[in-house]
């Protein structure tokens, strides 16, 4: 179940949370899926993924011809869900973050997370977004731009 778009097939996607998130947290396992407001594009996106024909895409050729395709072809909105789920032990813990236009909010969260780094006082060294408390707030700010994080 994801706010805003009810019962719906949320496909596994490979985000790097999945990998960063069991170390940084101390998680044992973290899921996260992603869903478009369109189930007809979300399904064949995913389903050319499982066939492995995005592979192919990596040709210039191939790449030139997905992008006239898909810049003419509008099904759906700009809407998105991505559900993350995470356990440890017999606990678990499930968000997920709603919005449109999932580029944009990619880049205020880059905007987000670099003025926080050139103005505030960060730890020395290297880290995650989830290791900086200075972001924990990062969600709410992102609200007045139409994204929405809930607990499930």
């Amino acid at each position: 179940m994801l706010p805003g778009y009810g019962l719906r097939t949320a496909h596994a996607f490979p985000f790097s949370d999945q990998h960063t998130l069991p170390r940084t947290l101390g998680v044992g396992q973290v899921t996260t899926r992603l869903c478009l407001d369109s189930r007809v594009l979300s399904s064949a996106l995913f389903g050319l993924r499982r066939a492995g024909l995005l592979r192919a895409a990596r040709r210039p050729g191939v790449q030139r011809a997905l992008t006239s395709i898909f810049s003419r072809a509008h099904v759906g909105g700009d809407g998105f869900a991505i559900r993350a789920d995470a356990w440890r032990g017999d606990h678990h813990a499930a968000y997920a973050l709603t919005g449109r236009e999932q580029s944009r909010v990619t880049g205020l969260v880059a905007a987000h997370v670099t003025r926080e780094l050139l103005t505030g006082t960060p730890p020395a060294g290297v880290h995650h977004i989830e290791q900086l408390p200075a972001l924990a707030s990062l969600p709410e700010a992102l609200t007045p731009h139409g994204v929405s994080l809930r607990h499930l």
